[in-house]
């Protein structure tokens, strides 16, 4: 997350946006903790840092969508490169009607009814 690492384009980002709220799924919250653990950053702060957005942890309307995504992508042949916690985060942007924000669209732009909002580095 570019916001951790103090990356100018994430808090360039931010600070243009401070007035909206930005959802962070459970599969998010586990890539970003697990990478802090092998990191070895202190977890308290982690957490504290985690804290910024709205932990997005249900995922009862997402799992139809998720189901929903990887049929129709099942097919291509991009599907095999697209990790599953990227369809599973798909998936939860669909759910909630909201954009996703990616500095990658490459596979993203594969998905149907999915608003996508990248971001530049």
């Amino acid at each position: 997350m570019g916001l951790w690492r103090g990356q100018a384009w994430a808090t360039a980002f931010a600070y243009a946006n401070a007035e909206k709220s930005i959802g962070l799924p459970w599969v998010v919250l586990g890539e970003f903790r697990h990478g802090a653990a092998v990191d070895k950053h202190d977890p308290i702060e982690v957490s504290e840092f985690l804290a910024i957005g709205v932990h997005l942890i249900d995922a009862t309307t997402v799992v139809p969508n998720y189901v929903r995504i990887c049929a129709a992508l099942a097919l291509m042949l991009e599907y095999r490169a697209m990790g599953q916690n990227d369809l599973w985060i798909a998936a939860m942007a669909v759910s909630f009607n909201k954009p996703l924000l990616t500095r990658n669209r490459r596979h993203f732009d594969l998905i149907e009814g999915l608003r996508l909002e990248a971001l530049k580095s």
